[in-house]
């Protein structure tokens, strides 16, 4: 969870806690500039942390949905087998009849076919009927085998597809659910955000000027240094839940790309981005060093120095400066490259 800014905390209370009432909202909202922006925070918090289940139920969705059309085509295939094999028993046992018919008669061997001919017309008809008695008898029903083989075969395949579309099914309620909870806490924030940007010039003003960390970055070389140079660049664009730029970013979308231009693939939400690298100490922090937020984690932010960090804050706000401990309560921090 973000913290509110030291800064904010220590402004007097006649300026922010009693100079400052506003008209509170219909969902009676704080009614100080101070506690309306501290419960801002709060919900962009939470409203990041269910972003985040989000995109990875999004990822498991995608996985489940793959998975389901597989098993579909892998049961239509078998099925087809199933069914070809099907028909040529069904050939087969026509066949088998045919042959009872044609063995049951005394006169297919080649003796009696010789003796018993009136003419070489009808010896020669019986000697081939002889011929294909011979030839059908001798392995009736060897395709019983393969059709039962090919039918536990699609009765496997339709039952891992009929698996596979629960699971997706089931995914998918869950990612309904996680959306419905997200746009609930959409309008909470547009709200408390309304109410934040009707503030008084004054007002405006002064929150605008907590968070000034200037703009005396020193970029270093290598890959850290190209990591921290694209971030930055990226400065003014709007947070916006689940981007990944080029006009817009979250937190993890824009460490994503910002490693992306080194050739480094990251995950794409920040609790898993904090299982990457190497666990670096607070006092060690270098440029390009990844900032971890939250417990669990859900908020990330790319060192600019050993005080400061660029990240994308949160709805409302743009990509920005911060400070690297005013940002929230930190829980790990980790190096990629350098």
């Amino acid at each position: 969870m973000r913290a509110l800014p030291p800064s904010l905390a220590g402004i007097g209370a006649a300026v922010l806690l009693t100079a400052t009432l506003l008209t509170a909202p219909a969902s009676a909202q704080p009614t100080t500039v101070a506690g309306l922006l501290a419960h801002y925070y709060d919900l962009s918090a939470e409203a990041e942390l269910v972003n985040e289940e989000l995109l990875v139920v999004q990822e498991e969705l995608a996985a489940h949905r793959q998975a389901s059309a597989t098993a579909v085509e892998a049961a239509d295939e078998a099925k087809a087998a199933a069914d070809a094999l099907r028909d040529k028993v069904t050939v087969a046992q026509d066949l088998d009849r045919v042959a009872d018919v044609l063995s049951s008669r005394r006169d297919l061997d080649g003796l009696t076919a010789l003796a018993t001919s009136t003419s070489p017309d009808d010896l020669v008809g019986k000697l081939e009927a002889a011929t294909l008695a011979a030839h059908l008898t001798g392995g009736p029903r060897k395709g019983d085998a393969a059709l039962e083989a090919a039918e536990a075969a699609e009765e496997k395949a339709i039952a891992a597809e009929s698996q596979a579309q629960a699971l997706e099914s089931k995914v998918a309620g869950t990612a309904a659910e996680v959306r419905q909870r997200r746009s609930a806490l959409d309008a909470q924030i547009a709200e408390v955000r309304t109410a934040l940007d009707n503030l008084t010039p004054e007002q405006r003003s002064l929150l605008d000027g907590i968070e000034d960390y200037g703009s005396d970055v020193v970029i270093p070389g290598g890959n850290a240094g190209e990591v921290l140079r694209f971030a930055l660049s990226q400065m003014g664009k709007p947070y916006l839940w689940g981007a990944v730029g080029p006009s817009s970013y979250d937190c993890s979308g824009l460490v994503q790309t910002a490693y992306r231009t080194i050739g480094i693939t990251m995950p794409r939400v920040s609790r898993q981005q904090a299982l990457v690298g190497k666990q670096v100490a607070r006092p060690d922090v270098r440029p390009g060093d990844l900032i971890f937020y939250g417990k669990p984690v859900h908020h990330v932010a790319i060192a600019v120095d050993s005080v400061r960090a660029v990240h994308a804050p949160s709805f409302g706000e743009n990509v920005k400066i911060g400070g690297i401990d005013n940002i929230g309560s930190i829980t790990v921090i980790r190096r990629v490259v350098g």
